[in-house]
């Protein structure tokens, strides 16, 4: 079992679109997914759900046993199964955080309980930012996908995620490393061409892919699909083909570490 969190120093920037597209793609590739989404927005369900409807208990409503965690989980595109966080009111969520503090190895001990099988893929959808929900997701991850945009607002928040991930994942010998995915590329802008040059040259040789601004991303969630499915011939679509594959190099080629090194802080 891989557990892979795709994580965002900031909102806004396609983290959930990231998740899901990659749990569908690697499903494609003969992988077991099991796509969990630990953000209180609940809104993996709008890309990956065969029907959003039938979400609105999830996670936490399995994890405070007022269901069967089986029951919790729903079919969902490609093969991919979900798990939906849930619509909670917010003494639930406040409550469900409070105990997240309190227990910091919860979801890897409720993933362990589950004794997936061993070639199953554990994508999760975070919160943006320093949360109790990174923290659980960080300290269960194998492999790290940080999505960022091409914008300055990216670029500076991006030391925030990466403290994280250096304080509850590289000190682990089980992690692998971060892999980072720049979303939204749109080269005919000038300040987003050039944001993205510098991004590029800080991310390597960690940079797993490039998204580039396509209107099928958009129009998939709407139609409630992945893009590999609404526009299979779409940029999107190769961009995303593109970085699954590459993850898959990633976890070949570079095995568990027994003293993985600590990230060393660069400046532009």
């Amino acid at each position: 079992m891989l557990v892979i969190p795709v994580i965002s120093s900031k909102g806004g920037v396609g983290k959930t679109t990231v998740a899901a597209n990659l749990s569908t793609a690697l499903a494609e590739r003969g992988f077991q997914v099991l796509a969990i989404d630990l953000d209180p927005q609940n809104a993996l369900r709008f890309h990956l759900a065969n029907d959003p409807g039938a979400c609105e208990e999830g996670l936490l409503a399995a994890a405070s046993g007022q269901l069967p965690w089986a029951q919790a989980m729903r079919p969902a595109h490609g093969g991919v199964v979900l798990l939906p966080f849930g619509t909670v009111d917010d003494e639930r969520q406040i409550g469900f955080e409070h105990d997240l503090a309190r227990h910091p190895g919860w979801l890897g001990d409720t993933l362990a309980r589950f004794a997936l099988p061993q070639d199953t893929v554990v994508i999760i959808d975070t919160p943006p930012g320093p949360t109790v929900y990174l923290q659980q997701a960080l300290r269960a991850a194998h492999l790290c996908v940080v999505a960022v945009l091409a914008d300055a607002g990216s670029f500076a928040t991006l030391p925030i995620v990466e403290r994280m991930v250096d304080k509850y994942c590289r000190p682990r010998a089980d992690y692998r490393g971060s892999a980072y995915v720049i979303n939204q590329v749109d080269p005919g802008q000038r300040l987003n061409h050039d944001v993205f040059a510098m991004l590029r040259a800080r991310l390597q040789p960690e940079l797993l892919g490039v998204l580039h601004l396509d209107a099928s991303v958009s129009e998939a969630l709407a139609s409630a699909l992945p893009v590999r499915r609404y526009a299979p011939l779409s940029k999107a679509a190769e961009d995303i083909a593109v970085c699954a594959d590459r993850l898959l190099a990633r976890l070949v080629t570079h095995p568990p570490a027994h003293a993985p090194p600590q990230r060393q802080e660069t400046t532009q």
